[in-house]
């Protein structure tokens, strides 16, 4: 395990930040999906599950949050901070009610996200690099 978590440091450690805003929607989706299925299932320790992959989706919209550059684009800032309010508080709301379908507005909304961001950074991706002169 220890060459897999290595492998995965590595892979975030090197990649640009567009790509890495796509990994932490991709993890956060997976986390929704787990945490759904745990919700459905009736297997003890179920909700100890589930409350872990909340708490981290969580903690993934928290650094998504805290990474937003106003500066640099103040419009869609302002936007994906709403955004990322909405679904601090919509995490919370599932977290109390248990009910697995609650998820299902956040998934929508993280594939949405994940989609854009992913469609960003493979078009940055296609952009011909300036040569210094």
């Amino acid at each position: 395990m220890k060459g897999i978590a290595a492998y995965r440091t590595n892979r975030v450690a090197s990649a640009p930040n567009e790509q890495i805003v796509v990994m932490l929607f991709e993890t956060a989706i997976h986390r929704l999906e787990r945490a759904r299925a745990a919700m459905v299932s009736a297997h003890r320790g179920a909700r100890i599950e589930w409350l872990g992959d909340l708490g981290h989706v969580r903690a993934i919209v928290i650094e998504l949050s805290n990474a937003l550059d106003a500066d640099a684009a103040p419009e869609l800032s302002r936007n994906l901070a709403m955004t990322y309010g909405w679904m601090l508080n919509r995490i919370g709301e599932v977290g109390k009610s248990g009910v697995a379908e609650e998820i299902d507005a956040l998934l929508r909304v993280c594939t949405t996200l994940h989609e854009a961001f992913q469609h960003a950074a493979s078009a940055s991706d296609d952009e011909p690099i300036a040569e210094a002169g």
